[in-house]
């Protein structure tokens, strides 16, 4: 070979073709491992998404319970009222039909003593 550098400049660039090649090598593996960081932490904003929509969805869900647990309150009480209502309309008709029933009693007593 015909060398136009001198050997001292020739053996730098050596070392320094050297120190490039190993310098893409650590480049390439660090590239490697950038990408695999990039994928894992992907995958897990993707457990993280899918989580919080769980979240939300029996956040969603307590809510809807809970509201629906209130609608039965009302539901209930308005039953309850109805009830009541009714039990107090059935109470003044039954004193209602004592009242009548004793005044026949009376009457009929009466008659009877009238006959007699």
């Amino acid at each position: 070979r015909v060398r136009v550098l001198d050997p001292q400049q020739f053996k730098q660039m050596q070392d320094i073709d050297e120190e490039c090649k190993q310098f893409v090598t650590k480049i390439n593996e660090f590239n490697g491992i950038v990408h695999g960081l990039v994928e894992a932490l992907d995958a897990q904003a993707k457990n993280i998404e899918r989580e919080k929509l769980r979240a939300i969805g029996q956040r969603n869900l307590v809510d809807s319970e809970a509201e629906n647990r209130s609608r039965q309150q009302t539901a209930i009480h308005a039953l309850i009222n109805e009830k009541e209502a009714e039990l107090a309309r059935y109470t003044q008709q039954y004193e209602s039909l004592l009242q009548v029933e004793a005044e026949q009693a009376k009457l009929i007593e009466k008659l009877s003593n009238n006959e007699a």
